[in-house]
């Protein structure tokens, strides 16, 4: 059956308050480990293939968590240092625009470069699930399923970042709800959304 992107959000919710202490566990390694820089990449994946094993309702525990870190560590690694380029790129074309005269032309600039970075940011959500879901874990092959993903549902990827933007930014008003458990909450919801696609097709 395909699902909304409100039924995706709302089922990764009742994922996380299901499983609340370990899914709070895990979200703080995360944070530490993003904070230290060098686990941050293998940390996401394990978190990723935590929620990916969870949402396939697999007996998942937290162990399985951690034997995921070194797992995927390499590749992991290829894309955090591709996710780092772009993201280099694209912010720096957006600081250096923002220091030039503010012309119609270096405003669309900016809005472009703006745009791409969320574009991008939202081709992770489904990247990182694909690279679960694929027979090879190849970053290049996870990132082309994505803008595949939405390119045939475009509708459905902008309501479902809007949601998702929306929901963090309320948990983060809300007692910094999303510093605790935002990025469990994206990882759900990511692999949520990729195999509700991919069973659709």
């Amino acid at each position: 059956m395909k699902l909304t992107a409100l039924k995706i959000l709302f089922l990764s919710l009742k994922d996380i308050w299901e499983d609340l202490w370990t899914v709070l566990v895990c979200n703080l390694v995360w944070l530490i480990s993003v904070l230290l820089i060098i686990p941050g990449p293998p940390v996401t994946l394990a978190l990723f293939y935590y929620t990916n094993q969870a949402v396939h309702e697999e007996t998942v525990d937290l162990m399985d968590f951690f034997k995921a870190i070194p797992r995927f560590w390499w590749t992991s690694w290829r894309w955090g240092i591709l996710n780092l380029i772009v993201l280099v790129l694209l912010i720096g074309d957006v600081i250096l625009t923002s220091y030039q005269s503010q012309t119609q032309t270096s405003v669309f600039f900016s809005s472009v470069y703006i745009t791409l970075i969320f574009f991008w940011l939202l081709l992770q959500t489904f990247a990182l699930p694909f690279i679960l879901e694929q027979e090879k874990t190849s970053v290049f092959q996870a990132l082309r399923n994505s803008v595949v993903m939405i390119g045939h549902n475009p509708g459905f990827s902008l309501f479902y970042l809007f949601l998702l933007l929306l929901t963090l930014t309320l948990g983060t008003i809300m007692f910094m709800l999303s510093v605790a458990l935002g990025c469990a909450l994206v990882a759900f919801a990511g692999n949520r959304a990729v195999l509700n696609q991919l069973e659709t097709h």
